[in-house]
């Protein structure tokens, strides 16, 4: 008999947040794999924004979850301070935004 036969076949399947819901701050740590103390914290310095005011509660888009997940990546596994984390995020953004200019002006 063939091993190949033998084990079933597993993939990781990469998951994205859906665009349309709206997630408590539970379910954002949860999804994220950020302790909630530490979403506060990312709140608090401006690394992340809510959906909603603090008081009705903290609530995330799939854009707060993707970027909770991407502060956290900088803070634990690369070692980024939250200076270090901001620097960052905001040159990505202007990657980004100069990025859809070419693009926009490679169309014309």
């Amino acid at each position: 008999m063939n091993i190949a036969e033998e084990v079933p076949v597993r993939t990781l399947q990469r998951f994205e947040p859906d665009p349309e819901a709206v997630y408590t701050i539970e379910a954002a740590a949860h999804l994220a794999n950020v302790q909630r103390h530490r979403i506060l914290v990312y709140c608090k310095q401006g690394l992340v924004s809510t959906v909603s005011t603090p008081e009705r509660g903290y609530q995330f888009n799939d854009e707060g979850i993707r970027a909770l997940r991407q502060i956290e990546y900088l803070q634990t596994e690369q070692g980024i301070n939250l200076a270090g984390t901001r620097i960052i995020l905001e040159l990505l953004k202007e990657v980004e935004r100069l990025r859809s200019e070419v693009r926009f002006l490679s169309k014309r």
